[in-house]
């Protein structure tokens, strides 16, 4: 339904064969100082979606969650809680990473930052669109 454009060496893996979501990987290494948000880029993009597959009434997402080690071990989140990359996302997919700890913590590439799972979203009925999309991260002006 959605293909994803990346390089392979920042692929997206199920880590098993019952994982519901796949784990991204950063693409340059950054260091998160405590307090502080970062937008980690991840090396994948939307390459297009096959509405054909997609239910009317429904739009896919593919939605970014954290992943609970790098949270429990490390105090690092998802600075707004649970990410949607909406299906006309133009731009390389970004991490919004929060260090919530009182250590400065180094993100390497290669490493495994975040996990996306493919979403089908009901839209909610009789509500105006806004538009069409003409930028990438935040260009919704809000």
């Amino acid at each position: 339904m959605i293909k994803l454009r990346c390089d392979e060496k920042y692929q997206p893996k199920y880590m098993t064969a019952h994982s519901a979501a796949c784990d991204l990987y950063a693409r340059e290494g950054a260091i998160i100082e405590p307090q502080q948000v970062i937008r980690v880029p991840v090396g994948v993009w939307i390459d297009s979606v096959d509405w054909n597959q997609v239910p009317e009434d429904c739009i896919p997402e593919l939605q970014v969650r954290a992943r609970s080690g790098l949270s429990f071990k490390n105090s690092i989140m998802l600075a707004n809680g649970v990410g949607t990359v909406d299906a006309d996302y133009p731009d390389e997919i970004g991490v919004l990473l929060y260090n919530g700890g009182l250590q400065s913590f180094e993100v390497t590439e290669g490493m495994r930052i975040a996990q996306i799972a493919l979403n089908l979203v009901h839209r909610i009925p009789h509500l105006d669109v806004g538009g069409v999309r003409t930028g990438g991260f935040g260009s919704t002006k809000v």
